[in-house]
């Protein structure tokens, strides 16, 4: 490698290779690609990373399994393409995108029983799409930068399939089931969490805490032992036709200001469908279809004054007269 120019393609046959590659300066548009991830294998001892491309952008690495370093992939540049590679058993996260590596694509990847992340992304605006992370001691994709874009990945058997502290994050498409948690997004603004299967979760299933004007968008949220979404001092959300079903406890716990809760489906929970506790303010609740939940609506003072409920279909609700109708 240290002989190739700026474009050209390096093919990696089939095997073994204990060692660690950098991708250094004066590489710009090299393409690695290896024979397949079941075929070329890049080998640790638990120390290192596997493939670092530092110094060089627009850089393909393809058709690899990288296994049994400290971290598995590291990219600090941009505009690279990470494609058909499979990470597995780093000791800290299988890739990791510092400060500095922006608009790199991660594209049918597997990220795998890593002892911290699948994926973490400490900068702006890389693509994760149709990508595949189980088994991550901590998260499966983990953004603590903005504007980062997540689309059609699944993430099973992780802390939490995916979290977020970074600002106008996009979610689209995902499916993230069987996790501690599917989705926690902490302290952003902006961001749309669009058509994701957010199910099977041993706590609660989506933990929106300090979010500012984020869209939560025709979602399923179901069948987590805890809550389905908790919208926790928060201000100016959107959850709108949403499907939140089949949760231990509360289908919708609504402690925001100024947010609105509209046209979703919330049944079969085992606590309240929705909940607008002492802490919400200014919120709309409006035109939800609630059916077998215990109650269906919920609000303890001063949220039964202080927010407005209306057009709701449902039959049970405390205190009594929150339906608009039966449903």
């Amino acid at each position: 490698m240290n002989q190739s120019a700026p474009g050209d393609t390096i093919r990696v046959a089939g095997g073994i290779y204990r060692e660690s590659v950098t991708i250094g300066e004066e590489k710009a548009r090299l393409a690695i690609i290896g024979s397949g991830a079941g075929d070329t294998i890049l080998e640790g001892d638990g120390t290192g990373v596997g493939f670092t491309i530092s110094g060089s952008s627009s850089v393909t690495i393809a058709g690899f399994t990288v296994t049994g370093f400290e971290v598995g992939i590291r990219v600090e540049t941009s505009d690279n393409v990470i494609r058909n590679v499979t990470v597995t058993g780093s000791a800290a996260s299988g890739i990791d995108v510092p400060q500095g590596g922006t608009r790199n694509l991660f594209f049918e990847i597997a990220s795998n029983s890593n002892r911290v992340d699948g994926i973490v992304i400490r900068s702006s605006s890389n693509y994760v799409i149709n990508s595949e992370f189980h088994n991550n001691t901590d998260d499966g994709i983990d953004f603590l930068g903005p504007n980062n874009v997540a689309i059609g990945n699944v993430a099973t058997g992780n802390n939490t399939g995916l979290s977020t502290f970074g600002d106008n994050s996009v979610l689209i498409g995902n499916r993230f089931v069987g996790n501690q948690r599917a989705l926690g997004m902490t302290g952003a603004t902006g961001g749309l969490v669009y058509r994701n299967a957010l199910s099977r979760s041993s706590e609660n299933s989506v933990t929106i805490l300090t979010v500012t004007n984020a869209l939560l968008l025709g979602n399923e949220v179901s069948c987590s032992q805890g809550q389905g979404y908790r919208l926790s001092i928060s201000e100016g959300l959107r959850a709108v036709e949403n499907q939140v079903e089949n949760n231990g406890t509360i289908g919708i716990v609504v402690g925001t200001e100024r947010s609105v809760v509209d046209d979703n489906v919330v049944k079969d929970n085992a606590g309240a469908g929705i909940d607008a506790g002492s802490t919400a303010t200014g919120n709309a609740v409006r035109r939800n279809q609630l059916k077998r939940n215990n109650p269906d609506i919920a609000t303890r003072p001063p949220g039964d004054t202080n927010n407005v409920i209306d057009e709701n279909r449902c039959k049970t609700s405390v205190p009594d007269g929150l339906c608009a109708c039966d449903d």
